[in-house]
């Protein structure tokens, strides 16, 4: 847990009690304190842009109180006990008469986060001699309480965003808020900016709304919304808790009544020989010269070496003092440009830094611009006390960037599966760019994952099919530590042709019923999913298979002995005017030992002439996501349909598929749509195989009654009894999806 004094003056790092009673010149009398220490969780509202409604925090938050540590100071400001509140409840403290200071607190007082608490209790009291004096203290969180509430229509009109709460302008010392964020984070007092994020058109947008001051104990919600009557971004309003009572302030302690002690520079985040390396976009932790000036900062000398910053407009080898109130306008502009920070106010000030985490921020790689930076610091109190400290800066660059992009990364409407890593960086930093071949602005896509140093992407979607792009990689958008562009080509978003299932050819299939010279030539009409002539012919039946052909006996209904097992019709559609019609089929005849039953096919490919597959699947050069197509489905016995999608290589290796065999009944039309699953994402598409089967099923019911199928002249065609169908799905409107 990291402790500071910014806020409550006197706050040493001791970790052990002591008692000690020190006589005050004039003073011989003695008495004694009983201390009785309780928190509050409360909180002040903070007026802002709009009043709203009431919030209140949770005892949850509250820290136990044995936990708090409890520091007493007479008036010279010499510490004069130190413990935890768990052993100094019930205590009488032996005192002086005299005035005496109470420090109680838990928590950590500069941190930002959601657990980031710090609460503290700094009140006077005074002893009398031979008298126990009880003192009540109250101790109430010191930091503000900061919260993000999204608008209904906010989050119905975007769906990517997020929001921050910035501390006086830092680049670094934010909170960040996602869009799902329910919690409460907590931030020192100071000046609280509200930044709203957004992707809007394939693109981040930026939106930032006026700071509002905020004190100690102050709970404070920005509220987003959009104004649904311009449908533009309303930007932020401030609810306060205005139902709260008024919390008493606690009494300041002032500067002369605090400790006495020489100032003092304390190095966070530099090593032990006093240097930092800075890399851009690291997000290092905490670097800052920590200023402790128990009198109070009268002036802050920063003298600076470095011929690299010299060329960015920083003084070189003259001393800057930061705590002037006149510090020229041109030289505090050139120190925040390079990612120095130090207090706006700094004058008289007991607490203070110079911070140097916004220089990952700042600073970027330049090729022969590596550059060591040598600081002094010098500071001196009001009682003309000086400490000096020098300590040096240096860069280090990103090393490392590697990024592969290949064809199987561009399908028909988006760009997939990227990694980037970066042996020396911050993978976080790591951004891929793309655009339109010929354009000139670049789009960009983040991190949805980091392992180790490696970045994973989402999805780059929205992109147009059959179209160049280039994309590359960049570090902390830094166009000297970027990748060259590679050019990528998205597929086409191909569909199937006839996939509404329109074009039809008829077929009559002639064969002899009867022996020698008692037989006769019989025909029957069957159809294939083409058109006669012109059409690359990608559909096809198994309808040969219970088509066997001649038979003996010469009575039996040729319809029982030979039928087709798919087919159109054009009385049942979804849309269009046709509808393909699959259906399970049996025929036979015991004379000549014939018995056929079979799932009607409907398929990507040709078959023989016995109904078999003779090849499957077409070439095809796309990798769409799903199959989705309209059905209607009369199952027998409880049955369901069947259907299969793969995707093959150019090996003929399948790597994407899609299927089920539980295709449910539905009297009236409806959609299903099956999602492909890739089993490897780097194998392009050579080919595409689809079948659809009237059941899965191996035994497949069936029972004999007529039945439509085809046109003849505009009326569709009737078979009479003698056909043995089992379960019919009829199919409209197939359609590949591609995201």
């Amino acid at each position: 847990m990291r402790r500071t004094g910014v806020i409550l003056a006197g706050f040493a790092a001791l970790f052990s009690s002591c008692t000690e009673e020190l006589a005050v010149p004039g003073e011989t009398a003695k008495g004694e304190v009983l201390i009785s220490l309780s928190s509050d969780g409360s909180t002040s509202g903070v007026p802002g842009l709009k009043s709203g409604v009431i919030q209140t925090a949770s005892d949850a938050e509250l820290p136990d109180l044995a936990d708090f540590e409890v520091e007493i100071y007479n008036s010279s400001g010499i510490r004069l006990y130190r413990d935890t509140y768990a052993e100094t409840e019930g205590l009488r403290i032996p005192l002086n008469a005299g005035e005496y200071r109470l420090l109680a607190q838990h928590g950590d007082s500069l941190g930002i986060g959601f657990n980031s608490v710090w609460y503290a209790a700094d009140t006077v009291f005074t002893v009398h001699g031979q008298t126990v004096e009880e003192l009540s203290a109250v101790a109430r969180m010191s930091k503000v309480k900061v919260a993000v509430e999204y608008g209904t229509n906010l989050q119905l009109r975007y769906s990517q965003y997020h929001s921050r709460v910035r501390l006086d302008g830092s680049a670094s010392r934010y909170l960040k808020f996602e869009k799902d964020e329910t919690r409460a984070g907590y931030m020192p007092a100071g000046s609280l900016g509200y930044e709203f994020y957004a992707m809007i058109d394939g693109e981040w947008k930026y939106y930032p709304a006026e700071p509002v001051e905020c004190s100690p104990n102050d709970f404070i919600t920005f509220h987003a919304e959009i104004d649904t009557g311009t449908g533009d971004l309303s930007l932020v309003t401030v609810r306060i808790d205005d139902s709260m009572n008024v919390i008493e302030k606690q009494e300041t302690i002032p500067a002369d009544a605090a400790p006495k002690d020489p100032p003092a520079i304390t190095l966070y985040g530099f090593d032990e020989n006093k240097a930092y390396i800075v890399m851009e976009a690291e997000d290092s932790a905490w670097v800052q010269a920590g200023i402790e000036a128990r009198g109070g900062v009268q002036n802050c000398m920063l003298n600076i070496q470095s011929d690299y910053l010299a060329g960015l407009g920083v003084p070189q080898g003259t001393d800057i003092d930061l705590a002037d109130p006149s510090l020229d306008a041109g030289i505090a502009e050139a120190l925040r440009s390079v990612g120095i920070r130090w207090p706006r106010e700094m004058s008289g000030a007991r607490f203070a830094n110079l911070d140097f985490s916004a220089m990952e921020n700042t600073l970027k790689y330049e090729p022969g611009h590596d550059f060591s930076a040598t600081f002094t610091l010098t500071v001196t109190d009001a009682l003309d006390r000086t400490v000096s400290e020098t300590f040096t800066v240096s860069n280090k660059s990103p090393e490392g960037l590697a990024f592969t992009a290949s064809d199987w990364n561009a399908y028909a409407l988006s760009l997939r599966h990227f990694k980037a890593s970066i042996a020396e960086g911050n993978p976080y930093a790591l951004c891929i760019q793309y655009r339109r071949d010929g354009e000139k602005e670049w789009s960009e896509a983040y991190p949805s994952q980091v392992n180790g140093t490696e970045a994973v992407f989402a999805d780059i979607e929205g992109l147009d099919p059959s179209t160049s792009y280039q994309v590359r990689a960049i570090y902390n958008h830094n166009e000297n530590f970027a990748t060259d562009p590679v050019t990528l080509v998205t597929e086409a978003a191909a569909q199937m042709p006839n996939s509404g299932f329109e074009e039809w050819t008829d077929e009559f299939f002639t064969f002899k019923l009867g022996w020698s010279i008692f037989s006769k030539e019989a025909t029957i009409q069957w159809y294939r999913p083409w058109m006669s002539a012109g059409e690359e012919r990608w559909w096809d039946v198994n309808s040969k298979y219970t088509m066997p052909g001649d038979y003996s006996y010469i009575s039996l209904n040729q319809n029982t002995a030979n039928f087709p097992s798919a087919g159109y019709t054009i009385s049942d559609v979804c849309s269009g005017s046709k509808s393909a019609k699959i259906f399970t089929v049996w025929t036979g005849y015991s004379i000549d030992n014939v018995d056929r039953l079979s799932n009607g096919e409907l398929f990507i490919g040709t078959a023989n002439d016995d109904g078999t597959h003779a090849t499957e699947g077409r070439p095809f050069s796309s990798r769409p996501d799903m199959l989705s197509f309209s059905y209607k489905y009369e199952a027998m016995s409880g049955e369901n349909f069947y259907v299969l999608v793969q995707l093959k290589d150019a090996a003929g290796e399948v790597f994407a598929v899609a299927q089920t065999a539980t295709g449910p009944a539905s009297s009236s039309w409806d959609t299903m749509s099956l999602p492909l699953e890739y089993s490897d994402v780097t194998r392009k598409a050579a080919s595409v195989y689809i079948t659809f089967k009237s059941t899965s099923s191996s035994n497949p019911s069936y029972t004999e009654r007529s039945f439509t199928l085809g046109a003849s002249g505009g009326v569709e065609n009737s078979y009479s009894s003698g056909c043995n169908i089992g379960s019919v799905l009829c199919l409209d409107d197939l359609r590949l999806i591609y995201k």
